[in-house]
């Protein structure tokens, strides 16, 4: 294979970035971008070329394409997924992949039975000091761990738990799956929230929660997440306690080991988004996904764990998966 010739569904924020990535990665051919305001989509089509479309369903069909990209609310999951599986192409899917978990699984199942190659957008399991921490943690004791995503308040569509599932589907999610990726599946769930912390607020989603998480490894932990500071971001990652010192990973940014013998530091020498991309395009190259570190069917049992906490603070009842 030459260029891999790539479709994509939607073009917000998240897909800009990937198109930024994939132009430094190369290899790659831009041939048709879809969006429901099609003005986005020929904004697109300015800058990289190709062809706008509307519809998807309109673009698989005309276009000969090697893979399909899809970054859209999650609201809006599902039936784009189900469609590009229909043509037979591998995908790669932005995060959280859907909000409702029967229909994760059942996609999933689809994928499975295809053979259809995929990846989704959790970048952090690519990143080099996530390898260190792993290699670090296989040979100590876990007590537990306490994750957090703490910020402000996003716009649009973010703000109506009804399209955005909230900042546990929207933003904790990464903390969600970096804690399955590091300590294995989870097994109950409960969760607590409050409100009123701003006045006036114009969204229906919660400021602050805090959930419980039982693993079935014995590993237990406590996720924060807080939308009501003015100040931005000001804390994500994970605090992990071992029988003989600490680790905190803080997003993106660093790994600390903290013994009796002091502080140890690594820094990312990696771009993880890069990697993530230029391991589903060699993928997608060569037939091959075996080092894709976040397939659809994975990142769905992420999914998964970020509604049935949503449905532990619906029902003040814990969850158990």
């Amino acid at each position: 294979m030459s260029n891999v010739r790539l479709g994509f569904i939607g073009t917000g924020g998240n897909m800009n970035r990937h198109l930024r990535e994939l132009t430094e990665i190369g290899g790659t051919k831009f041939v048709a971008f879809c969006d429901i305001v099609v003005e986005k989509a020929e904004k697109a089509v300015t800058h990289y070329g190709g062809k706008a479309y509307a519809d998807y369903n309109q673009m698989l069909a005309q276009e000969e394409l090697d893979a399909v990209y899809i970054s859209i609310p999650p609201f809006a999951h599902g039936a784009p997924e189900k469609a590009v599986i229909a043509a037979g192409l591998p995908m790669f899917v932005e995060k959280p992949v859907h909000m409702d978990a029967d229909e994760a699984k059942e996609i999933a199942a689809q994928i499975e039975e295809n053979g259809i190659i995929t990846a989704t957008g959790y970048q952090e399991r690519y990143l080099d000091i996530i390898d260190k921490a792993q290699e670090l943690l296989a040979s100590r004791r876990v007590g537990f761990f306490m994750g957090y995503w703490m910020g402000g308040m996003p716009g649009g569509w973010w703000r109506d738990k009804s399209k955005s599932g909230g900042q546990l589907m929207e933003q904790t999610t990464h903390e969600f799956d970096m804690a399955r990726y590091l300590f294995g599946e989870v097994k109950t769930v409960y969760a607590v929230a409050r409100n009123g912390l701003v006045p006036d607020a114009d969204y229906d989603i919660e400021e602050a929660s805090a959930v419980s998480l039982q693993f079935e490894s014995g590993v237990f932990g406590v996720m924060f997440s807080a939308c009501f500071t003015t100040t931005g971001l000001i804390r994500s990652g994970l605090d992990i306690f071992c029988q003989d010192g600490s680790l905190e990973y803080r997003l993106r940014r660093a790994l600390v080991l903290s013994t009796a013998e002091g502080e140890t530091r690594w820094e990312p020498q990696n771009n993880c988004t890069i990697d993530m991309d230029s391991t589903f395009i060699e993928a997608v190259r060569t037939g091959d996904g075996s080092n894709i570190r976040s397939p659809y069917a994975d990142a769905a049992k992420t999914a998964i764990l970020s509604i049935a906490a949503n449905h532990s603070l619906a029902t003040g009842e814990p969850v158990h998966l």
